[in-house]
């Protein structure tokens, strides 16, 4: 006998509601068609190898050299996979899509115990997967894909402190700060501290008459996550030397903060989250409509004002810091999922496709005519070989969004539509331009040079670009002039000098090349390189390799 589910439901409604099962179907396949990325996923993974090869799993490294930039628990992570699938980048991969899945299994539940609404928590769930970022990042090797898991879990055990699960609360929140700490340093602190500082306004009945007991309990909570924190880096300091310590502890954070040109950061001025951060959101800020009468009107809901307390002064906070990336803003999409959803359960919103439809017809057609502008534009000249049926496709979801929304309530079309443009994309990028973002091929020529005993020597930080493509056993060394490396031509004549940028740019024939980026890399006989000299109208080209830093 069938079930009432099996004789009533078709399969595509068993499906749009399950955002978690249509997210894998669409975000598994980049998990293993896509490379690493230059320069940061490749970074990545070479710590992460080099931790495997050295067995040094306290203090990571980089090339031979301490790697303070991060904490250890992502390259923890990629580890513990290997010893499951063996050493692949894929792992990598599979395990942040394992991370964003669970955050939204976690924004699910968490717009669930505040609404006791299922509606509200699956519409939660589809704004922040159709969130062109979190559907861009789901699968990157990133930090920040596993901090917004730690945020969201933290979420869970402020709202249990809030109602006075006092241990639990403890334990959940305090553990979520620890694993974000290890994950991404102090700024999980930030992530999370307006909604716990802000509990007596969202959670005012559950609150009255206990306060002082929430707080001390979160008091506890913080005290918690600090130890699981230290309980790394202490020893790790240590271990690592008087230098290491003074970037984990005080360097990194600090410098981040005020924007230290040519210290990891990203020094942009305040506004810039203000144009950046509805990009990230879309397609929700085309598709949502709403005034702000209705956004008052409900403003004592705990849901709502627990959104508004999570992302006007996480949003108000980093805009301030000097050092910005687009990803730091991650975690607080959960903030605007939970808001939105809300709204769109009272009737408060509404949901328009249209516009959004139109856009993704007029994007895909510019899509499809992007390699013809190549191919007369230099700065765009790395799209040349992009397909233009790739922008058809994309032109195509705007045709079928504008016919399925019709028949589909709610935001379940549009965010679809955006994983499958994000998709789309992806796969554009695989066909037309890996070449330029495939490292192996280099890497095992790096990797064969040391297997034969030849020297070889990088001019300008590499990054790690080639140490987990080449499974390298031993640092590439690296020089930052002419000078130096003229002296180490001398002590190894027979020495290959390899760079990828243009100030670097030997006009000696090179043993090897390939596109790299916006440019090359390339392979040069150390003696040839010196006595040809470099190329003088390239000396001062610049290169975005030699701004990339560590996020």
């Amino acid at each position: 006998m069938s079930s009432p589910l099996s004789a009533h439901a078709s399969p595509w409604r068993v499906l749009s509601d399950h955002p978690l099962l249509l997210g894998l179907l669409l975000l598994v396949p980049v998990v293993f068609l896509l490379a690493p990325l230059p320069i940061d996923e490749t970074r990545y993974l070479a710590v992460a190898w080099e931790m495997r090869q050295t067995g040094e799993f306290l203090v990571p490294h980089l090339n031979g050299d301490t790697y303070a930039h991060k904490p250890p628990m992502l390259f923890w992570l990629i580890n513990l996979g290997w010893l499951v699938t063996g050493v692949h980048a894929w792992t990598a991969r599979a395990m942040t899509l394992l991370c964003s899945l669970l955050s939204l299994w976690l924004m699910y539940r968490l717009a669930f115990r505040l609404t006791a609404s299922v509606t509200v928590a699956r519409a939660s769930a589809w704004l922040l997967l159709g969130a062109a970022y979190f559907a861009a990042f789901a699968n990157a090797i990133m930090f920040d894909v596993l901090l917004a898991t730690c945020v969201l879990l933290a979420a869970h055990g402020i709202c249990d402190l809030a109602q006075a699960r006092t241990r639990r609360g403890i334990l959940v929140t305090g553990g979520a700060l620890g694993l974000g700490i290890l994950v991404k340093g102090p700024v999980m602190l930030l992530d999370i501290a307006f909604i716990a500082l802000a509990a007596p306004w969202w959670c005012a009945d559950r609150l009255a008459g206990r306060r002082a007991r929430y707080f001390g309990a979160l008091a506890l909570a913080v005290l918690l996550g600090a130890a699981i924190g230290l309980a790394w880096a202490i020893p790790a300091a240590l271990h690592g030397g008087e230098e290491y310590a003074r970037a984990i502890f005080l360097n990194q954070t600090f410098d981040r903060i005020q924007g230290v040109k040519g210290k990891s950061t990203h020094g942009r001025p305040w506004w810039w989250y203000g144009i950046v951060f509805p990009l990230m959101l879309l397609p929700w800020p085309l598709v949502l409509r709403g005034g702000w009468r209705s956004l008052r009107a409900q403003l004592d809901a705990p849901a709502l004002r627990l959104a508004l307390a999570w992302l006007v002064p996480t949003f108000v906070a980093f805009s301030l810091i000097g050092g910005k990336q687009p990803h730091y803003l991650l975690p607080a999409i959960p903030a605007v999922a939970l808001g939105g959803a809300w709204l769109l359960g009272r009737g408060e919103w509404r949901v328009r496709s249209g516009l959004f439809a139109l856009a993704l017809a007029g994007i895909g057609v510019l899509f499809a005519l992007l390699p013809h502008l190549a191919a007369t534009r230099p700065n765009l000249h790395v799209l040349a070989g992009v397909w233009p049926d790739w922008g058809a496709a994309v032109a195509l979801c705007g045709v079928l969004l504008w016919v399925v929304a019709r028949r589909l309530d709610g935001p379940v079309a549009p965010a679809l539509a955006m994983l499958a443009v994000a998709l789309l994309v992806k796969f554009a990028v695989i066909q037309g331009t890996a070449p330029r973002y495939e490292v192996a091929p280099v890497a095992r020529q790096v990797r064969a040079a040391q297997e034969r005993g030849q020297p070889i020597v990088h001019m300008g930080w590499h990054h790690g670009v080639y140490e987990f493509a080449g499974r390298l056993e031993k640092p590439l060394p690296v020089l930052g002039s002419l000078e130096e490396l003229a002296a180490w031509t001398q002590q190894h004549p027979d020495g290959l000098v390899i760079s990828f940028y243009p100030n670097f740019r030997f006009r000696a024939d090179p043993v090897y090349t390939q596109p790299f980026r916006g440019s090359q890399v390339s392979i040069w006989d150390a003696r040839a390189a010196l006595a040809s000299g470099v190329d003088p109208t390239l000396r001062h080209t610049r290169d975005d390799s030699e701004e990339a830093d560590d996020d």
